[in-house]
């Protein structure tokens, strides 16, 4: 799909287009989870460790909201998650965001402290959530890439992480990895579910 194929799909609500959307697909994901005497006692050499999780909630009437450009779930989670981690959003090496809607990936970066409030478009333009950038986001092509499943788009992110996490993706997908950190951000309603995971090796 070119950038002009985005530019001139139909209008949605304005300014979104058909392909600022996400496709509502069928899916499914799975992960094993399983304790600290069970991961020893199975020998497992690569174990991922949910260093936090995160959630908020907020009003689901968005006239009642305190910011239209800003999922207050989304960054009480964040911040919930990062203080259970002990890191900052500096030290994510790895992301994968829910962006439902263009403009929800952009909310996103900066609700999850990744850049400064107003900031989130020149962090896409500047390569900063490429490989290589200041963290590698939606390296599974992210909802608007492979589709949104709903019930399954959650514990996908997870998937997606632990696999980055353990160096598994093939090259050109891989993130570089230093202090193996990774986040997954979920959200759902209308924004007013808020869940951030982070995620280590």
């Amino acid at each position: 799909m070119t950038v002009e194929d985005i530019l001139k799909s139909r209008p949605i609500t304005w300014p979104l287009k058909l392909y600022d959307c996400s496709a509502i697909t069928d899916g499914a994901a799975a992960a094993i989870v399983a304790s600290e005497d069970a991961i020893r006692k199975l020998h497992i050499d690569s174990p991922v460790w949910i260093e936090a999780i995160g959630y908020a909630s907020d009003t689901s009437n968005i006239t009642r909201r305190e910011d239209y450009v800003s999922l207050k779930a989304t960054k009480i989670a964040a911040q919930m998650a990062y203080k259970k981690a002990g890191i900052e959003p500096r030290d994510v090496e790895v992301a994968e965001v829910h962006d439902c809607f263009t403009i929800a990936e952009i909310m996103a970066y900066e609700d999850l402290g990744f850049v400064e409030k107003g900031r989130g478009g020149k962090f896409i333009e500047e390569g900063q959530s490429d490989i290589g950038g200041k963290v590698a986001v939606n390296l599974s092509g992210g909802l608007l890439g492979k589709g949104h499943p709903l019930g399954a788009t959650g514990l996908a992110m997870i998937y997606e992480l632990v696999k980055q996490l353990r160096e598994e993706r093939e090259r050109g997908r891989q993130a570089p990895l230093k202090r193996y950190i990774a986040l997954a951000h979920n959200i759902g309603g209308t924004g007013h579910y808020g869940y951030v995971t982070i995620l280590r090796r």
